[in-house]
């Protein structure tokens, strides 16, 4: 299965799910591979600094592709591999286009401040015209830094992220939690970082496993 995640808008936890989401998948006992498509490589620095902690990496493998060259090569590389996550940049890109058309899951976080939130029409109509050429695109959303946000933020979230039925917003949200950058900062996932944040890991475990089942379902 590949997994695009992916949005309109920095700085909304897209790599910080990503690297969460293949570890996730890897202690499952998948194979996965990770695809830095974001000319910024934060992901592929996230990477060196497990390489160079000198966690495991047998089950979890990268590769750097934008653009063309992902659609061109990705279908082959994934053919290798249980599961494939793929991270572009927060804007709509060539590569993010190119991604869609070959992923099985999009899987957009938004943040619930109204500069996020407006995007969604964006995501939306991005969907509706990925789908014309991959209907078996399956789009899913969730809540990241999540913990506070007022009423009127419910409300507007309603409004947008819960109202789309082409996007189905998944229950479990992420909360602000500072596990997560320091987790990132050595090349790990909050599933592995110590000291346990358990509140962390309860969040990943359950958007992912929530996330897993939804798209069994729709299979």
């Amino acid at each position: 299965m590949i997994h695009l995640v992916g949005s309109y808008k920095g700085r909304s936890g897209k790599t910080t799910t990503v690297t969460n989401l293949a570890v996730f998948l890897s202690q499952l006992g998948r194979k996965v591979l990770l695809v830095d498509g974001d000319e910024q490589q934060t992901l592929s620095y996230w990477y060196e600094a497990r390489t160079a902690s000198g966690l495991n990496t047998d089950q979890l493998h990268l590769r750097q592709l934008v653009g063309a060259t992902l659609r061109d090569e990705l279908p082959a590389l994934a053919k290798d591999y249980e599961d494939v996550v793929v991270d572009v940049a927060g804007r709509d890109s060539t590569t993010q286009r190119a991604a869609l058309t070959l992923a099985g899951v999009y899987l957009v976080p938004f943040v619930p401040r109204p500069p996020d939130l407006w995007t969604f029409g964006l995501v939306r109509d991005l969907v509706a015209k990925a789908k014309d050429v991959n209907p078996s695109l399956r789009a899913f959303s969730f809540l990241t830094r999540a913990d506070r946000y007022s009423e009127a933020g419910e409300a507007l979230v309603e409004e947008t992220v819960g109202s789309l039925p082409n996007v189905q917003r998944l229950a479990t949200s992420l909360g602000n939690r500072v596990a997560f950058s320091n987790a990132f900062n050595w090349g790990q996932s909050v599933l592995e970082y110590k000291p346990t944040d358990a509140k962390a890991r309860a969040e990943v475990t359950a958007l992912f496993t929530e996330l897993q089942k939804a798209v069994h379902e729709k299979a």
